[in-house]
């Protein structure tokens, strides 16, 4: 049975509100391995969500969701496909304060499957073991995991099913989650501070930060190598006495030395204290902003 992309998004983000699902298993696996000290600005945030603290914010689909969602649909329509339902929504109660639930990709009898696009299909099961494990916590008869390569076509770069044994250790690690964020639901330290480090960003937000500084630091390699060809390209010209230079690809002009002149505010008001630069000022609407400095 096919579903609808849109709605089942929007089931999704209404559960998100009093429950916990599948990609929340690794903030559990945190918990249950370090304890509730180890929650980031992230995890305190989709908590306060949970309690309805506060309004869940739909994240905007990205250019690699929206692969994940297409590979889905492609992988439903092919014959070697699960004769199952879509987007199937299997729950058990593992805590009083809160829903612990998942939503299956394809579901039958009991059995789940996990589908996965990604650029590193290699790294699969070690990217995802949590959520893969947190089904079999959920009581599922058996989980299966579909990757295809997303730097391939689906039909290129998708796998045959694997199945996912239960892991007994982290199932463990995941019920003692469970349960300290049950046992201290009404003492929980949910204040989400306002400098974050890399560690209280989810994998994806992540992804788009190193992005940045990546391709930041590239451009600053290109602009110090462009200023000392620009200088190299100025010492002969000015050697020469070449004031301009064309082609197809540049125009470049020599601009020779040349004196300019600013205002000299401090010595202004200090000879007319009569002057307030208060009354001069011009003030206008500036958008927000970011500022990155590189290490």
């Amino acid at each position: 049975m096919k579903s609808n992309n849109t709605t089942h998004k929007q089931e999704i983000e209404v559960t998100r509100v009093g429950g916990f699902g599948g990609s929340d298993a690794k903030m559990f696996y945190k918990i249950g391995l370090k304890g509730l000290s180890a929650l980031n600005n992230t995890d305190k945030k989709r908590i306060r969500v949970a309690k309805g603290i506060d309004e869940y914010k739909p994240v905007p689909v990205s250019e690699a969701m929206q692969r994940g969602h297409d590979f889905e649909d492609w992988y439903e329509k092919q014959s070697f496909a699960p004769i199952a339902e879509r987007e199937v929504v299997i729950s058990s109660m593992l805590a009083k304060n809160f829903k612990t639930f998942a939503h299956a990709d394809f579901f039958s009898n009991g059995e789940v499957w996990e589908l996965k696009c990604l650029a590193n299909p290699g790294k699969a099961y070690e990217d995802y073991f949590e959520q893969l494990q947190w089904y079999h916590r959920l009581r599922a008869t058996n989980v299966w995991l579909v990757v295809s390569d997303s730097n391939l076509s689906f039909i290129e770069g998708t796998s045959f099913p694997v199945e996912i044994k239960r892991d007994n250790n982290v199932i463990d690690v995941l019920s003692n989650g469970i349960k300290l964020l049950d046992d201290n639901w009404n003492d929980l330290d949910l204040e989400v501070g306002e400098d974050w480090t890399d560690e209280d960003l989810m994998p994806f937000e992540k992804k788009e930060v190193d992005a940045l500084a990546k391709y930041l630091n590239e451009i600053k390699e290109l602009e110090a190598e462009a200023d000392r060809r620009r200088q190299t390209v100025f010492d002969f010209m000015n050697t020469n006495g070449i004031k301009s230079l064309k082609s197809e690809l540049y125009n470049i002009s020599l601009i020779p030395e040349s004196i300019t002149s600013t205002l000299d505010k401090k010595k202004l008001f200090s000879e007319h204290p009569e002057i307030k630069e208060t009354d001069y000022l011009k003030i206008s609407p500036k958008k927000a902003y970011i500022t990155v400095k590189l290490k």
